[in-house]
């Protein structure tokens, strides 16, 4: 069975000034006690080719619906079944009815037959593209009403995915799971306006997931239907939210009865005009690095005539929003999980949550970069092309981290002999203009903020280096260059903004560097190979990776090479480059593929000013508003490894969403 990666979209540029050089984070009160958990990294969507006929969903879920218990190991739908495909509401209401596993491609809007429609066991529904769903009508996900079954019955409706549709105008709610239905996955779903809920969880069922859906209806998700129902729903009603946009709803994002532990986390809650969450009849909720931005009550206990729950908040973000309300205690979270930090959310849920945000086009062999084999990533953690050859880099994974503070004691550090991750906390003045490192060091920026003023770094006759979430500004010479044959060094979601001469230079006889994720904003930028005459060192190295890089108004050099062979440059965003985008001489061969030219009257040479012509091969670029691309056609070195190649009509959403410091990545460890 082909494998599916899911991708969020980034955000476009923005426009908000620019602390130490770089972008501005929201202006958001950051409350709750920090929480215990590694911060990682969300991945980011591409946009929907629609569902592949051999998939039975994309991605897993994360959250209750994972979960191994009840005779279910976590959630797979129709895994294993046939596959359907869908276009009329007899059609649907038959394969949904059916026995056994079953993948049910609904393409385009179906008028169902209200008010309910019966979903049973091992089923997958997703849509086909961005604009399939459902309209009239709802599903009901779940056995018929009976008030006298409190256990659980053998034949409750299980492991359940619903994925990639829009729900409008429904009769009463748009998914309803009830009578101790279990293992059910909602994700990806996009929810406009109908009579009742938006999505109800109900009468014992529990192990739901909801997930990534986008919902502009005003009387939203509810947990738990009634005071009164409590022998069907104590120790029930397990449900994780997180990652929704909740979109002006007016209230019940979710409102919790019984349930304990409900985890709501990374969800996104704009304009939502009654309230958030709120925790009643003894519930137990976590509220979980949210982001509410106009929400004047975020979180609170009771409801209406519904006694107070249980709630615990951290870690959320309030803008221009209430504090909330929290009492009680928890039951803990029985999974493992990932949780973006909350200044974040509003970014990439946005981009992200709903239909049409999955990329179901499955991957073709290792290594074709026409069809990705590794999810694209603004907040990309994974090292990608020449330096994760040659054995990988590691940078300072071997030996401890250091906190620094200071200039000097940085600059000790960076020349010691031991592997090292140092985290540069703060805008540090260094005592050189240009500071060696050596090998075996990763040094990382903490926050979004912290980096080096007036200095660079300087990575000669060393191996084994990670540069990552650092600002560089006004530096006097280069803000970073690798000589002297320095291998396996990875420069990565850094800022340049201005300096001397260039930004990342790499030369004499350097070879397997990445230089992923930056964004730089300075004219003279990247060099490979600095001059015509070094071949004898430079032939057979300088093999370089330059991907997803935003080449800000950087005049040129982005890069300039000279004799390595080959040199990758893809999915960079080059924008407003005033003399060239990308160079090729002195016999280099580099392929440029994948990238988004805006504004760029050059946007690549073969051979510039006095050096001689390199090989360049271009191919599944846009260029917008851009002069005539130059090309050898061949003489470009195979790509020994495997990556993923974005649309290049994607990329500058995604590289100005992702590209320079990130918070996920710049956490003080």
């Amino acid at each position: 069975m082909a494998s599916i990666h899911v991708r969020h979209r980034g955000r476009g540029k923005s426009e908000e000034a620019r602390p130490f050089g770089r972008r501005a984070g929201r202006n958001a009160l950051i409350g709750g006690a920090a929480g215990a958990l590694v911060v990682g990294t969300i991945l980011t969507v591409a946009p929907s080719a629609g569902a592949d006929p051999t998939a039975a969903a994309v991605g897993e879920p994360e959250g209750f619906a994972s979960m191994s218990v009840l005779g279910q190991d976590g959630t797979t739908g129709g895994a294993g079944g046939p596959t359907v495909t869908v276009g009329s509401a007899d059609e649907f209401i038959e394969a949904a009815g059916q026995e056994g596993p079953l993948v049910i491609q609904v393409d385009g809007m179906i008028e169902l037959p209200g008010p309910m429609q019966e979903v049973t066991s091992d089923k997958t529904l997703i849509g086909v593209g961005a604009d399939s769903g459902f309209t009239g009508a709802g599903l009901n996900i779940g056995l018929p009403l009976d008030d006298d079954i409190t256990d659980p019955p053998d034949d409750a409706v299980h492991n359940v995915i619903v994925q990639n549709l829009t729900f409008e105008d429904w009769e009463d709610d748009a998914i309803n799971v009830q009578m101790f239905s279990h293992h059910i996955w909602l994700d990806h779903n996009t929810f406009v306006s109908g009579s009742d809920g938006a999505l109800d969880v109900k009468r014992g069922s529990s192990f739901v997931t909801v997930s990534w859906n986008h919902s502009m209806h005003g009387k939203n998700m509810l947990l738990g239907h009634d005071d009164d129902n409590s022998e069907q729903d104590v120790g029930r009603l397990n449900v994780t939210y997180h990652n929704n946009f909740f979109d002006g709803t007016d209230q019940r994002n979710p409102r919790a009865r019984f349930g304990d532990p409900v985890h709501v986390y990374n969800n996104y809650y704009l304009d939502v005009d009654d309230y958030g969450v709120a925790s009643t009849e003894d519930a137990g909720v976590l509220v979980e690095a949210n982001y509410f931005e106009n929400v004047d009550d975020p979180f609170h206990l009771g409801e209406g005539d519904s006694g107070d729950g249980n709630l615990e908040a951290r870690d959320n973000c309030f803008d221009n929003s209430g504090e909330g309300e929290t009492g009680g205690s928890v039951a803990e979270i029985p999974y493992d999980y990932t949780v973006l930090p909350c200044e974040d959310v509003p970014s990439v849920v946005s981009a992200g949550a709903g239909a049409g945000n999955l990329d179901t086009t499955p991957p073709d062999e290792p290594g074709d970069p026409d069809e990705p084999d590794e999810p694209g990533d603004p907040v990309q953690d994974e090292l990608v092309g020449w330096a994760a050859e040659n054995g990988g880099t590691t940078g300072g994974a071997d030996g401890e981290s250091v906190t620094v503070t200071d200039g000097d004691t940085l600059a000790e550090l960076l020349e010691s002999d031991e592997p090292l991750t140092l985290l540069v906390d703060g805008e540090l003045s260094m005592p050189d203009e240009m500071n060696d490192v050596s090998s075996d060091k990763t040094i990382l920026g903490v926050g979004t903020d912290s980096g080096l003023t007036g200095a660079g770094l300087k990575v000669s006759d060393a191996e084994n280096v990670i540069i990552r979430n650092m600002n560089f500004d006004d530096w006097g010479d280069d803000a970073i260059v690798v000589q002297e044959g320095s291998t396996n060094v990875w420069i990565d979601h850094n800022f340049f903004g201005s300096g001397s001469d260039g930004s990342v230079d790499v030369k004499s006889g350097s070879d397997f560097v990445t230089i992923s994720w930056n964004h730089t904003t300075h004219d003279k930028n990247m060099l490979l190979g600095h001059t015509d005459g070094n071949e004898d060192e430079d032939g057979g190295h300088l093999r370089v990776t330059y991907h997803h890089n935003w080449f800000d108004g950087s005049a040129e050099r982005n890069p300039r090479v000279r004799h390595g062979n080959p040199v990758h440059v893809f999915n960079n965003y080059l924008d407003s480059n005033e003399i060239y985008g990308v160079a090729s001489t002195e016999g280099a061969g580099v392929l440029v593929e994948g990238n988004y030219f805006e504004n760029v009257p050059a946007p690549t040479h073969v051979g510039y000013m006095d050096s001689g012509p390199g090989d360049l091969v271009e191919r599944d670029n846009v260029y917008d508003g851009s002069g005539e691309p130059e090309s050898t056609g061949t003489g470009v070195n195979e790509i020994p490894y495997d990556y993923t190649l974005d649309p290049a009509a994607d990329v500058p959403s995604i590289v100005t969403a992702g590209a320079g410091p990130q918070a996920a990545l710049g956490q003080a460890r």
